[in-house]
């Protein structure tokens, strides 16, 4: 079993509130791993764990082999420039176009030329359907929908091999939501990618996802393949038991 992101005995608090103890994960190369939670139940703060924007009170976190805390910056570099993320506000940067929002990751990491950067910007927001008259408008002037749209579009500039998603589909109808599944399974086939997206909404993640969890009082309660899982919920639907 390839294993691409490890966390062992990760426990954490937030504002004197104990989130995770002794939490433990793995995700497995070229999978889609579906993350359910309910609003609160700590996903977000799971996912920054993860990727190395919250450090652990305890435990490690270990992408590719390497341990995120003892890491030199370039070791992190490294993995970075690997890794895609999408946060549950989109986190645009409010005062620069959705252009050049989405061609941030090139410009940063890479020295392409600027024709290159302008050539694969496009390809994305083509791939993500953001409407190209869009290209000079800053997030404010846009939808929710479209700004999630552009957030996958930068996540996915780098063709990263670790791609992490919150919440991506929130607000959204069913067309935007079956849409950003497609195109996060087309990803996944083409690049074997590895992907962990947290979500609330269950229904066309877990229709793509190989494995699923679910998060509940800062634990992992439940695991299983997505046709297990979806047994599951099911039964609980009907019982109105908790999953486990």
């Amino acid at each position: 079993m390839d294993i691409v992101l490890e966390a062992r005995d990760l426990s954490f608090r937030l504002d004197g509130r104990e989130i995770f103890q002794g939490l433990n994960f793995r995700l497995r190369r070229g999978e889609i791993y579906v993350l359910l939670g309910a609003s609160g139940s700590g996903k977000s703060v799971f996912l920054k764990l993860l990727s190395g924007l919250l450090p652990p009170e305890k435990g490690k976190v270990e992408i590719e082999g390497i341990d995120l805390a003892a890491a030199s910056k370039e070791a992190l570099e490294t993995i970075w420039v690997k890794m895609g993320f999408v946060f549950q506000d989109a986190a645009l940067i409010s005062n620069m176009s959705i252009f050049d929002n989405i061609a941030l990751p090139l410009r940063y990491h890479t020295h392409l030329e600027e024709s290159e950067v302008q050539a694969q910007v496009s390809e994305k927001m083509d791939l993500c359907e953001v409407d190209r008259k869009y290209d000079r408008s800053i997030p404010a002037q846009l939808s929710l929908g479209m700004r999630k749209r552009a957030a996958l579009g930068r996540a996915l500039v780098l063709e990263p091999e670790l791609l992490f998603l919150d919440e991506p589909t929130t607000g959204l109808g069913a067309e935007a939501d079956s849409l950003i599944a497609r195109i996060l399974k087309s990803f996944q086939e083409r690049e074997r990618a590895s992907i962990l997206m947290a979500t609330s909404e269950w229904l066309s993640a877990i229709s793509i996802a190989d494995r699923v969890g679910f998060l509940d009082h800062g634990r992992i309660v439940a695991e299983g393949t997505a046709q297990e899982m979806l047994a599951k919920l099911e039964k609980m639907q009907r019982s109105g038991s908790p999953l486990a």
